[in-house]
Order: C-alpha cells, then sequence, then structure tokens
C-alpha cells in the first residue's frame, strides 16, 4: 500500500466528513483529495518529474499536509527539513537530497530568498503562507488554482516516500529512505494497538509536522480516516483550546510538551472530556511526570512509542493497560512496550548474538518498517543495516515476556 491511498479510501468511505481544519479553514475529504491532485499536477507542470525530491520549510499548517500527500501523489519524494535548523544544515539537507523544489511559509520566506543563490538543484521555490507572496516566489493557491487534477502515480511498496534528516552527535544530519512500505507498515501495526482510532476520531497535530513522529500520527490519521485539526506550533494554552473546540480526540506529544499541559494552571478550567488518548515517545518519559498526566488525565489512554528514524519510525509500543500502578499489569511504565507486529527485535552483543533475558546489549530491528538505507552515504547504510537488521545504537534488555527497556538512547 501507498501513503495516497489512505485518502482515496477516505474519500470512497467519507467524502463529505471533515479531513483538515486550520484556523478558519476547514476541507471535507473529496475536497481535499481534489486540492492535492491539482497540488500534484502543479508541480509537475513546473517540471517535476517521478522520484525527484521536494523540500518542505514550515510551520504545521493544512497545507504542509496536502504537500505530504500530493508529492508522492505525483510520484516524487518529500523531504521535510528542520526549522529549528541553521541556514548551513538547510542549506546541505536541500542540495544533498537534490531538491528541486522548495515549499515555504511567511516564517522561512526570508530564509529561503537568502539561501537561493546556494541551492542550485532548487528550480522554484513555493511560497505556502497566508501573506503577500515574496518577488520571485510562486504563490501556492495559484498553482492549485491553475491546474486540473493529476490521476494518482499510485507509488507503494519499495519505492521511496521520503527522505526524513536524522542528526547525530557529530557532521551535518543524515538523509534517511522510508519507502510507501515502511511507513504503511509501522502506521498499520500502531494502528490496530488503538481501538479509541477510528474514523469518527479527531487528531490534533501539536508537535512539529516535519518531525518523523508527527508523521507516524498523520500516518496514523490517515489510516483511520480521520479529522486532522492543525495548530501552527505547540504551547500548552492553544493545546487546551483545541481539545475544547474542536473537541480533539487524539493527540501526539513528547514528554517535555505532556509536562507542560499537565502543570498549566488553565489544565482543570479546560473541557479535556472528548480526548479519549495520548501518544507519546522521541525521548525518555520522566516517571513523576507520567504519573502526574495519569493521575490529571484518568479516562484518557496513553500509549508509549519507541523507535527512531530508521524504523519509520516505530517499533514497540507500550499499551494503555500498562500505564497503571495497580492490578496485575502494573510495573511495566518503564518500559517501551514490546514489539509492534510489522517487525522483530533482538538485545544483541557486539558480535551480533542475542544476549539472554534481562542481560543489556544493543536493540536490533528487523522487519517491514526498516529504512531502505542512508540517502548517499553507503558506507554509514552498511554500518547501521547489517543482514537486514536496523542496529539502533541503543542499550536496552527485554525480560523474559518481551517487554523492551531502554537503558540508553543515542544521540540524534
Amino acid at each position: 500500500m501507498g501513503i495516497t491511498q489512505c485518502v482515496k479510501r477516505a474519500v470512497r468511505q467519507n467524502p463529505r466528513g471533515c479531513a483538515a481544519v486550520f484556523g478558519k479553514r476547514a476541507r471535507c475529504w473529496d475536497e481535499f483529495e481534489v486540492r492535492v491532485a491539482r497540488l500534484a499536477r502543479g508541480l509537475q507542470s513546473l517540471g517535476l518529474r517521478p522520484g525527484e525530491r521536494v523540500a518542505m520549510l514550515a510551520l504545521n499548517s493544512d497545507r504542509y499536509l496536502e504537500t505530504y500527500i500530493a508529492v508522492p501523489w505525483a510520484g516524487a519524494v518529500v523531504v521535510p527539513l528542520n526549522m529549528r535548523w541553521s541556514a548551513a544544515e538547510n542549506i546541505y539537507a536541500i542540495n544533498d537530497s537534490g531538491a528541486r523544489f522548495l515549499l515555504v511559509d511567511d516564517l522561512f520566506a526570508e530564509l529561503a530568498a537568502s539561501i537561493r543563490p546556494e541551492i542550485a538543484s532548487v528550480s522554484a521555490v513555493i511560497h505556502m503562507g497566508d501573506g503577500a507572496t515574496p518577488a520571485g516566489m510562486m504563490p501556492y493557491e495559484h498553482l492549485i488554482e491553475s491546474s486540473a487534477p493529476l490521476p494518482d502515480a499510485g507509488r507503494t511498496g519499495e519505492d521511496l516516500a521520503g527522505i526524513f534528516y536524522t542528526g547525530g552527535t557529530t557532521g551535518f544530519p543524515k538523509g534517511v529512505m522510508l519507502s510507501h512500505r515502511s511507513l504503511w507498515a509501522s502506521a498499520a501495526a500502531a494502528h490496530s494497538l488503538i481501538p479509541t482510532l477510528t474514523r469518527d476520531s479527531i487528531c490534533l497535530h501539536a508537535a512539529p509536522m516535519f518531525h518523523i513522529a508527527d508523521f507516524a500520527h498523520t500516518m496514523l490519521a490517515l489510516l483511520a480516516g480521520a479529522r486532522h485539526v492543525i495548530i501552527p506550533t505547540f504551547t500548552p494554552e492553544e493545546v487546551l483550546t483545541a481539545v475544547e473546540e474542536h473537541r480533539v480526540t487524539g493527540i501526539l506529544l513528547v514528554p517535555t510538551m505532556i509536562h507542560g499541559l499537565v502543570t498549566h494552571p488553565l489544565l482543570p478550567k479546560t473541557d479535556l472530556s472528548p480526548l479519549q488518548h495520548i501518544l507519546y515517545g522521541a525521548s525518555p518519559m520522566p516517571e513523576e511526570t507520567l504519573r502526574h498526566a495519569i493521575h490529571a488525565l484518568p479516562w484518557c489512554r496513553f500509549f508509549h512509542a519507541y523507535g527512531q528514524t530508521e524504523l519509520s519510525p516505530l517499533a514497540t509500543a507500550l499499551t494503555s493497560e500498562y500505564h497503571t500502578y495497580e492490578g496485575s499489569t502494573a510495573g511495566k511504565l518503564t518500559s517501551v512496550g514490546r514489539a509492534l507486529s510489522c517487525c522483530d527485535i533482538e538485545v544483541v552483543d557486539g558480535e551480533g548474538i542475542e544476549v539472554p533475558r534481562g542481560t543489556v546489549g544493543e536493540i536490533r530491528v528487523r522487519g517491514f518498517n526498516t529504512m531502505l538505507g542512508y540517502w548517499n552515504k553507503p558506507e554509514e547504510t552498511a554500518a547501521t543495516l547489517r543482514d537486514g537488521w536496523v542496529y539502533t545504537g541503543d542499550a536496552g534488555r527485554m525480560d523474559e515476556e518481551g517487554f523492551l527497556y531502554v537503558v540508553d538512547l543515542q544521540v540524534a
């Protein structure tokens, strides 16, 4: 299956259902599909060819979501850029990926103009903000309005879907090549564990959409045919307002965001009763924060996901029944859960031999969720992807029931 199939399925089953809400804009699924298909045609009319790369540097928006779908719809590859990067890091990633187009919003338009002479592969910069389009850039809405819908290219399986850049302790970031297969497998396996995620769900994007963690949330919501509610960036106030105003049922947050949310003075004054599940991950969760969150939102189901970009990005999940301090399922809160159905996980020694349960070693993962490799980096690919296994660089141990405990995360 491919990313675009999720949208077509939603259109067939719920064409007038709401697909995306951003500020005062709201699109139903059939309108969303038409805009995606027109944007894909517009990019093609500017010279985009199958397999070429399209970079995005922007805050969260409905247009960011449309671009995520339109690029593979045109048979091309998305390259989300980290909005916290320096100009030099963005220049590196754009040039390394050979991106043909760059989409920016109001916040990053000035940066795009300043680095334009240094990104030779980019033939056009498309302005996806709400302000006036700067000179030398193509207006996003004009590209849609002036283009007829393009049939879906039907990318799937091992076709490259995106290059997601991940950093390291030294040097510039590496481009992780993720296929339609790997992104689909990771999301489908996680979706099967979240009974509250359905077509009637309303999912909030508060974490940055460029990040692979929120892209996983995007895929989960797309698989369910759920509504996407999008805010530009995270603040506790905006999240609380959005949950109450839009009756949000699900959200993905990193631990620092959860801490800011559950300790905010507006929390007890806000109606959060619609909230059914919170997904969290991307960094270790302090036990005090988790305990506070469970106490503050006792009706809400919590799901802890572990993985990395190279795993599209999910490998394990600690499901809601283990988020408790009482009963037969207590005692697992320091675990990151068990392997998703799409993959196998082992803890191995320096020779690649699985160690006894309870022994610390390196975590490695094999399955449909693994990356294709690092873009233009064969040596780094060979070092990380060995015999079908992704060697994560993380230290961990596994108990007798298959629960994984991460002892030390590599710096990413």
